[in-house]
């Protein structure tokens, strides 16, 4: 690289993670070319959960009123019984002292993406495009070349100092780097339906989240702006064809409406779900983010808000280290809490929701409704748990 760098950082990965942590960076001061290999952004019926330290983060970069705008406020979430019922409503009120944000935003992730994409069309410092697939790193003592094919199969260089992996879990910035990516697959996979029947109206106990432990029927409903999203664990006997068949999707639908007509489906995705963290989230001057450092269970909508929180905490150090102000331990400390927060507090927690969820023993299964219903009657207790599961304790 004879030149000198075109930007000061490169940013592969144009989802949540990726453009918030470009957005931060140029309004930190610098130089940002952020790609993105799919042409638009549209609407994804995946993260849906905007936790308070995200909705905290995401102020600075005038991000926060949009999804509270577009979304739907959750200020309390359920722990229920697929026979039983309401086991207990968590209230996030007892949260008021320590957040401006004591509440849950249901919307969809593309919400996001969309408002930081406008945000950074009128910021100067980034250059974003659409539909521009990074295939090929190379690195010298300067910095970085990167390979980029655009819509019509041109490639270009762009050149940078820095590199952050925003690019998801088949990242090719991890994989170039040769990055160990372990961990474990779930044995069943899960079936997500976005349905227009209004659960609220037919079940009128719901809350807007709602975690419904069975031994085989476990599920989570949660409502969006774009409909009620259901997800069931799939028989792993079943191929993908089969359980995206209308005729299983809709007797998985009876489970919670048991005198369902015709096909009120909006959205059917099945997808496998991991756990898996890379075995280090820096590597020199690149550093990965979001789904590119860590992957895990979605029950409690950790996954996203933990990606973002990576790459925005990573934007609060890096311009201070390209100005000389921080060292790179800062860096290096801030990779491996990253990285802690990922195996223990995001991976256990959400591991945790889907243990309890799934439970075959009768006994545990009391004694976890003993244990929710506990916290329904001691605010100390409840308001513990709420800072651990709102993820506040997670970047406090």
């Amino acid at each position: 690289m004879t030149a000198s760098p075109q930007f000061d950082v490169i940013v592969v990965g144009g989802g949540p993670v990726g453009t918030t942590t470009a957005l931060k960076l140029a309004k930190r001061g610098m130089t940002v070319a952020l790609f993105e290999k799919r042409e638009a952004s549209t609407l994804e019926h995946r993260a849906s959960t905007f936790h308070p330290p995200t909705l905290e983060m995401l102020e600075e970069l005038g991000l926060s009123q949009p999804l509270i705008e577009a979304g739907i406020i959750a200020r309390s979430y359920q722990f229920r019984d697929a026979t039983i019922g309401k086991i207990v409503e968590l209230d996030f009120a007892v949260l008021d002292d320590d957040t401006a944000y004591p509440y849950r935003v249901q919307v969809e992730q593309s919400r996001l993406t969309a408002a930081a994409q406008q945000v950074i069309a009128g910021e100067p410092n980034v250059t974003s495009t659409l539909g521009a697939e990074v295939i090929a790193i190379r690195e010298d003592d300067e910095g970085f070349e990167v390979d980029v094919r655009g819509e019509g199969g041109e490639v270009t260089t762009a050149t940078s100092t820095y590199l952050v992996a925003a690019d998801g879990s088949r990242s090719i910035v991890r994989e170039h780097y040769d990055i160990d990516f372990s961990g474990h697959t779930y044995p069943e996979r899960y079936l997500v339906i976005t349905t227009s029947l209004p659960l609220h109206e037919i079940h009128e106990d719901l809350a807007v989240v709602n975690y419904v432990a069975d031994p085989e029927n476990w599920h989570v409903l949660l409502r969006n702006p774009s409909g009620w999203r259901v997800l069931f664990p799939c028989d792993p006997a079943l191929t993908t064809e089969q359980q995206t068949d209308p005729a299983y999707v809709v007797s998985q639908l009876r489970r919670v409406v048991p005198e369902l007509d015709g096909y009120p489906v909006v959205h059917v995705t099945v997808y496998e779900v991991h756990r898996k963290v890379a075995q280090t989230f820096r590597k020199g001057n690149v550093f990965l983010v979001g789904d590119a450092a860590h992957v895990n269970n979605p029950l409690g909508g950790m996954g996203m808000n933990s990606g973002i929180h990576d790459g925005l905490l990573l934007a609060e150090l890096l311009p201070g280290y390209a100005n000389g102000e921080i060292s790179s331990e800062a860096l290096d400390d801030w990779a491996e809490k990253r990285r802690a927060v990922a195996r223990h507090y995001v991976g256990e927690e959400t591991e945790g929701n889907w243990n309890a969820l799934r439970d075959t023993s009768e006994e545990r299964r009391a004694a976890k409704r003993a244990e929710w219903e506990a916290l329904g009657r001691d605010e100390t207790a409840r308001r513990q748990f709420l800072l651990t599961s709102s993820m506040l304790a997670s970047v406090r």
